[in-house]
């Protein structure tokens, strides 16, 4: 849920599409914290995001105003391995919606967003995970990257017209 929609400091309060951005945002931070990678389990850590779940809304719009605006120590130092090649591309989608400073409400816009993650898309390669057997440890992996196939790209999306 959108910060601006947390605090409720905006009697008016009218839901625009940015606030679906906001969420797709927060969607994404809960997948590259808690998920080992496609198909893995939970991390078992407990990172700063983690208190975004509690019974207090407009205690859980303070928490995301503060991590977003300390995302380099409160979000992107828990992202799991698999999705390290991806940070950069989040701190982007970060720094977008909320330029400058983190405020209420955010400043999303659809091309900015969808340009973001189809760069992301295209510049980071598709990673393999080969799993070490369980007697050597907890489930260990190794991931490899390995180059996307040529046919799978976004760009397949614009000759339908969602993206330029």
């Amino acid at each position: 849920m959108s910060v601006e929609a947390l605090l409720g400091i905006n009697q008016t309060f009218v839901h625009k599409p940015q606030h679906d951005l906001e969420s797709i945002l927060y969607i994404i931070l809960y997948i590259c914290t808690f998920f080992h990678g496609p198909g893995l389990r939970w991390s078992n850590m407990s990172p700063p995001i983690n208190t975004w779940s509690s019974d207090h809304i407009r205690d859980i719009g303070y928490l995301k105003l503060a991590h977003l605006e300390c995302h380099e120590m409160a979000i992107l130092p828990y992202f799991a391995p698999y999705w390290c090649d991806f940070a950069p591309f989040v701190k982007d989608l970060i720094v977008a919606g909320f330029p400058v400073r983190v405020r209420s409400p955010n400043e999303f816009q659809y091309d900015q967003f969808l340009q973001i993650l189809k760069t992301a898309y295209d510049s980071v390669e598709e990673p393999h995970i080969s799993r070490v057997p369980e007697i050597f440890g907890s489930g260990a992996q190794n991931i490899t990257r390995i180059p996307k196939r040529e046919n799978d790209s976004l760009d397949r999306d614009s000759k339908k017209g969602r993206l330029s």
